[in-house]
Formats: structure tokens, sequence, C-alpha cells
């Protein structure tokens, strides 16, 4: 016969809004954000939002940037993702060189936010400010590093992974003659419904 197992579709949805009193340099250079996100089996999954220029007259650096992302896991990946958080690293990339998009970027902050403080909240969904640890000297502590970050999941249950067998009231498919194959299928689809 075959296993019962509870499977779970689970939607992400992270946006980066904006970072404020970020420290500029007297180089050009342009900001990004980069994000890590729990891939289970302790793998993590990097993205990156588009690379803004940084300039003096800006005092606010605005991405208005969101992903989407779905996966699929039980019960047990659900209780491993609560235990994780998202890191955010706001990184700078000088904007001098003509391979500037190859070039190495430099982290200036860092700032997570657990799983555990979405799912307990309002419709799984948070919009914040994350107070960013800065790499280097913290001259003016009355204006720390600020990334607005929005954080949204959505977990809906899928069909059981039963065997289609396991619906049939023979109970043994493999010698009776079920013209209704299809019709099982169908059974199993909506019983996760």
């Amino acid at each position: 016969m075959g296993i019962v197992r509870n499977l779970c579709s689970l939607k992400f949805e992270v946006k980066v809004v904006e970072a404020r009193n970020v420290k500029l340099k007297s180089s050009p250079s342009s900001l990004f954000v980069r994000f890590y996100l729990h891939a289970g089996s302790n793998r993590k999954v990097e993205l990156n939002t588009t690379e803004i220029c940084s300039r003096s007259d800006k005092d606010v650096m605005i991405w208005n940037q969101s992903f989407g992302l779905e996966c699929q896991g039980d019960e047990t990946a659900i209780e491993e993702l609560e235990r994780e958080s998202v890191v955010f690293e706001l990184r700078r990339r000088k904007t001098t060189s003509f391979m500037s998009k190859w070039s190495r970027s430099e982290l200036v902050g860092r700032g997570e936010v657990s799983w555990k403080s979405v799912m307990e909240s309002d419709g799984m969904e948070i919009e914040r400010f994350v107070v960013m640890c800065e790499k280097k000297d913290e001259e003016d502590c009355n204006k720390p590093l600020m990334l607005k970050i929005g954080l949204k999941l959505q977990a809906s249950k899928l069909v059981n992974t039963k065997r289609v067998e396991d619906l049939c009231g023979c109970k043994d498919c493999k010698t009776c003659d079920c013209l209704d194959y299809e019709a099982f299928v169908v059974a199993c689809a909506l019983d996760g419904i």
C-alpha cells in the first residue's frame, strides 16, 4: 500500500523597498541588496536586487523590487523553515571600471529577519525596517543604516501522495481490470482539495 504524506505548497514573497542612512563614498559606486533564503539540507539560495547608483544628493536609496518563489515540502520542512532567517546584505560595487558588473562587491551592512516572526504575524506578512549592522566604524549611532523590507509567506495543502491503488475498492489494482483508472487519478486530485 502507498505511504500517505501531506505536502504543502509554500509561496515566498520578498520585497526590498529602500535603504536609509547609507554613508556614501567619494568615488562613484552602485548599491544592491543580496539576500539568502533557506533551501533545506543546509543549502541557501542567493538573490540580488538590481544595482542603483549611489549619489550624494540622495538620502534614501529606493529599489521597490519584489521576488516571488514557490516550493513544496512536508510538515518537517515547515518546522525547519520556522527555525531559519532571511539574511539581507547591503553591498557596494565600484562603478569606475568598465568591468564593474564583474568586480567584487563590498559588504556595507547586514541584517536578518526570522521566518518565525513572519509566521506569527497577522496574515503571515510583515513590512518593516531592519537595522543593518555596519561592517566598519559606527560613527553616528543616531542614524543607523536601515533597510525596509517586506516578507510574505503563503502555505497551502497539496494533494496527499497516495497511490491510486489505495483508493481503489479492490485494493489490488495489479490484478483487477480497472477501466476507470483516470477517475481514480481525478479522485486523488480532489482528495487534497
